[in-house]
């Protein structure tokens, strides 16, 4: 079975000053890069049927606002206190847990723990030739064939990696 996992690092959050890090919201430019990048994900026919992210307020946000744009239900959406500034590895070990009747999903994260993540599993110089770079509400494509606990030795491809600036 081919599988899709679509990476997006969270929209721009407002400034921290005062504020826990894991509280920042998501700022208004924010929600939309979140919403040229959705549209377009839809455009393209990229629907994931389930989203998945860290449980901090941006995150939640981003997750919650793609999610309306693709008109999913809120049950289809999940935040993950573990998923919270997660390193590779921790975002690995969640993959591995994904539905096995889960095709497409979506993982709303944190850098560095995202950048590792596509950088590692499609290969650094495929990362790098793509823009070797997720700023803020970008999106990466991984396709593989197998179950979501092989992604790492399924060699899985970078089918695009997208900033919302690319897609105005």
């Amino acid at each position: 079975m081919t599988r899709q996992l679509l990476v997006l690092r969270h929209g721009q959050a407002e400034s921290g000053s005062g504020i826990e890090d894991y509280d920042r919201a998501l700022a208004s430019r924010g929600y939309t890069e979140t919403e040229l990048i959705t549209k377009w994900l839809l455009a393209q026919g990229c629907v994931p049927e389930l989203i998945f992210g860290s449980s901090a307020e941006r995150t939640s946000a981003t997750a919650f606002h793609a999610a309306g744009i693709f008109e999913l239900e809120e049950t289809q959406v999940d935040g993950d206190q573990t998923l919270y500034l997660a390193p590779k590895t921790i975002l690995l070990e969640f993959i591995a847990t994904l539905p096995d009747e889960a095709r497409s999903v979506m993982l709303v994260g944190h850098n560095p723990g995202v950048e590792d993540l596509v950088s590692s599993v499609v290969g650094y110089d495929s990362f790098a030739n793509a823009g070797g770079h997720m700023a803020t509400a970008t999106i990466a494509c991984i396709e593989f064939e197998g179950a979501w606990s092989e992604i790492m030795p399924a060699l899985p491809i970078l089918k695009f990696l997208k900033r919302p600036i690319n897609v105005v």
